[in-house]
């Protein structure tokens, strides 16, 4: 009986450590995807770190994270240009609080930059980073009950995939894109369509890229107001959890 007795205790043990241990939940799984193309200049460039930094450590967007069902979200940053550049600059991490959000906000500003930073060509593929995003959630240590993809671009897609075929494929997957669209912003394009389309930057990501329950666009004006944009659009995209 002893014997027995040992037998299935062995077993149960063996048994539960081959479980997977039970994934975090969250709130929201947040992708924020930066365009850091050739339209985005050096000092765009330190802006939009700085922006995004600074909106997540920002106290009222920390206290709408707090007031949530779990009261935490994940977040990872991506910087992002043509189709086979993507660069993940701080992995997943889960944000509660003021000091959870301060360190990521930090390593968002110690982050490398992506290795192609200083490449000529680097062109603008929205469609691509949205499927690197989904991946991402694949991958991601935590589960949460919406998943969603945060693009800031100056630009539209202009190389790699079609736009509606990325955007369909991930909202059938679960997944909403909001956008920021960075206007006016003084780029090597003065004259092209990529940064001023037909009927203005905003219409675009209406019309090609956002997608999901409660999808928006926000407009910034120039890098220089992004900081504040991204905040507020933090906000919105946060109350849409709650």
């Amino acid at each position: 009986m002893d014997q027995l007795r040992i037998l299935i205790g062995v077993t149960l043990c063996l048994l539960s450590g081959a479980l997977p241990a039970r994934a975090e939940p969250v709130d929201m799984l947040l992708c924020l995807a930066a365009d850091v193309s050739e339209s985005v200049s050096e000092s765009e460039y330190a802006l939009q770190r700085l922006g995004h930094a600074a909106a997540v450590e920002d106290p009222e967007v920390v206290r709408v994270i707090s007031g949530g069902l779990h009261g935490r979200i994940a977040i990872s940053y991506v910087e992002w240009a043509d189709q086979q550049q993507q660069f993940t600059g701080v992995g997943w991490h889960v944000v509660g609080d003021q000091a959870s959000a301060a360190g990521f906000a930090e390593k968002i500003r110690r982050s490398p930059p992506p290795p192609w930073i200083g490449w000529t060509v680097r062109n603008t593929s929205i469609a691509e980073v949205i499927r690197f995003c989904m991946r991402q959630f694949r991958e991601a240590p935590v589960v949460g009950g919406r998943m969603v993809i945060d693009i800031s671009s100056d630009g539209t897609n202009n190389v790699g995939g079609r736009i509606h075929e990325a955007r369909d494929f991930a909202v059938s997957n679960g997944a909403v894109i909001n956008a920021l669209a960075i206007e006016d912003a003084f780029d090597s394009f003065p004259n092209g369509t990529h940064t001023r389309p037909e009927g203005g930057l905003a219409n675009y990501f209406r019309r090609s890229v956002v997608g999901g329950p409660g999808a928006f666009v926000q407009a910034a004006r120039g890098y220089a107001s992004f900081g504040e944009m991204i905040r507020e659009k933090f906000i919105l995209e946060l109350a849409s959890a709650e």
